[in-house]
């Protein structure tokens, strides 16, 4: 209430002129979360994220007519902003204050302090159905909030006082990253074929460092993302889906020469994964703490290799299937003639387990890294 009445009280007002501007731009949309996403993308193009914080500056927005003039503010001041041109249309919202990381962090709910929170969000209640959005980004989708304030305990500064809400939450399965590929090796070991990911859920995020970026350093982002040798991107494509559950979708045309390494014995030694490896865990005898896993996902890739004609395949890694209380990993090596089709396939759920468990996660990861790191054996014919 405090919030509300002394920090937030008559800085929501709206610029007449742009008052009639919002109201002309939805005025034909009859849904009211349309005419919210309308508005929210507007607030995305018209403004930007500057914060200088001075004084009371680090708890209270700047009026949204400074927003409106200036065209930037910080997150208190464009969820402000946000929350006014939603008013003037008879659309009601609150200002929600939150501990944002990717490391999920709650507010306490039986202890009153400021420091506890470092973000603004903006929740939006409708009717049947309940939208967030976080105003500072220029990229997130209208109703989408991403990893950095999902599935926690957050504050709603409302006339009536303080609300404990909960952010929306997305189950393991829901965050999904679907990777298909088909490439041919030739005699010499190069490589050449395409590559197509879906990113959803929490994952959707995952390829945020490429919006805007020329194509000269998105090649380089996929350098550093796929540790392939002598990788050569011929061709990148990304697009985002921005509904309220949304998908962005990865494709890849690529060459890389000496993938596969060759012996003076006629041996070629071809890796069935290199696009998506996990890293062991460390160690840690005498673990006392619970083990805590922060957000699950769920990881697909099925890679299919066409061989060259003049090899055949010698030693070949066999399928493997691991089943942990926090996870199962498998993959899976199929052999049809000249294709070898590798699949592998992780599910990894979040939650709190007895400390005990620890050593299993270190299991459970070793055993995804050794066969991350597998390949098959060609001797030439």
């Amino acid at each position: 209430r405090w919030v509300y009445q002394k920090l937030l009280d008559g800085r929501d007002k709206i610029p007449l002129e742009t008052e009639s501007k919002i109201k002309s731009m939805v005025d034909t949309i009859a849904d009211p979360v349309m005419k919210a996403k309308k508005i929210y993308e507007f607030v995305q193009q018209k403004t930007r994220y500057v914060s200088v914080q001075v004084g009371i500056g680090g708890y209270q927005p700047i009026p949204a007519s400074e927003v409106d003039r200036l065209g930037y503010g910080d997150c208190k001041a464009l969820v402000n902003y946000t929350k006014g041109l939603l008013k003037t249309v008879g659309i009601n919202s609150y200002y929600t204050i939150v501990e944002g990381g990717s490391f999920k962090k709650s507010a306490l709910p039986d202890f009153a302090g400021m420091d506890q929170f470092n973000h603004v969000i903006l929740c939006i209640p409708f009717k049947n159905d309940t939208a967030w959005v976080d105003c500072t980004s220029k990229t997130l989708p209208f109703g989408f909030l991403g990893d950095f304030t999902d599935d926690r305990l957050v504050l709603a500064c409302t006339p009536e006082g303080g609300k404990l809400i909960k952010t929306p939450k997305l189950a393991p399965a829901e965050n999904r990253q679907v990777r298909t590929a088909l490439f041919s090796v030739d005699p010499s070991g190069n490589l050449k074929g395409e590559m197509n990911t879906v990113f959803e859920g929490m994952q959707y995020e995952n390829r945020d460092m490429f919006i805007n970026e020329p194509e000269k350093e998105q090649h380089k982002l996929l350098a550093k993302i796929y540790a392939i040798n002598n990788l050569e991107v011929q061709l990148f494509k990304l697009e985002h889906d921005k509904r309220r559950r949304p998908i962005a979708r990865e494709s890849i045309k690529l060459n890389a020469r000496n993938y596969a390494s060759s012996t003076s014995e006629g041996r070629m030694f071809l890796a069935l994964n290199a696009v998506n490896k996990l890293k062991p865990v460390k160690e840690i005898l005498n673990r006392t703490n619970p083990v805590y896993i922060n957000r699950g996902y769920y990881d697909l890739d099925e890679i299919t290799y066409v061989l060259p004609d003049n090899y055949s395949i010698e030693t070949a890694p066999k399928n493997i299937s691991v089943v942990k209380p926090f996870g199962k990993f498998t993959m899976k090596v199929e052999i049809e003639g000249r294709n070898v089709k590798y699949t592998r396939e992780v599910n990894l759920e979040d939650g709190t387990f007895p400390p005990e468990t620890y050593r299993e996660l270190v299991d459970f990861y070793q055993k995804i890294t050794d066969a991350d790191n597998s390949s098959i054996s060609l001797k030439r014919i």
